[in-house]
């Protein structure tokens, strides 16, 4: 398979992926909303991928959304995990943990963040992007970011390990951010070495 034929099956994976998780967004919200806040525990738990190369805590136990999908006619397969949990009646963490057929070539990952983003911006015309910013997560690139409509926020960070990409981030009613809630949730995330 040739460069450009990777590149392709890449791109068509991150939109993919974009489109899935607002499906499965907005499959489970009403469910993930109706858990009454007292369930809510007050320490966050440590939650291990099933991939086996991350953990993040979550404030109640995550459920599981596992897809795969087919992105060339080769049979080659993106396989993602979705962890979904409430943070409170208005909003709602999550970790994806997408698998691709092969690794991007280094220095190509925050093009494979980009497309991510542009699919998620491409969701609603009402959503806009705040900001987006580079920083450092134990040593790799990634996208911390801000996506807001009049109705919705999505306020995550993306990075690129290999073959895996890691989205991590918190959906809810716009004006309900609790950022000290998203710095708890993204500082929790914690690659294992199979994952580094």
């Amino acid at each position: 398979m040739n460069v450009l034929q990777n590149k392709k099956i890449k791109t068509m994976g991150i939109w993919l992926i974009a489109f899935s998780l607002l499906a499965t967004n907005v499959f489970l919200r009403s469910s993930l909303h109706a858990v009454e806040t007292t369930q809510v525990q007050k320490g966050w738990q440590q939650v291990q991928a099933l991939t086996g190369d991350c953990s993040i805590a979550f404030p109640t136990e995550p459920k599981l959304i596992q897809q795969s999908l087919n992105v060339s006619e080769q049979g080659h397969k993106l396989t993602y995990d979705v962890y979904l949990a409430p943070l409170s009646e208005k909003s709602l963490c999550l970790l994806l943990v997408a698998v691709y057929p092969y690794s991007l070539k280094e220095g190509h990952e925050l093009a494979g963040i980009e497309g991510l983003l542009n699919g998620i911006l491409g969701q609603s015309p009402d959503n806009q992007l705040l900001f987006a910013n580079i920083i450092d997560v134990k040593g790799h690139s990634t996208v911390d970011f801000l996506v807001q409509s009049p109705s919705s926020y999505f306020r995550g960070q993306a990075l690129m390990v290999g073959n895996k990409l890691y989205l991590i981030a918190i959906e809810g009613v716009t004006g309900e951010l609790d950022e000290k809630s998203f710095a708890q949730f993204t500082k929790s995330f914690s690659l294992t070495p199979k994952g580094k």
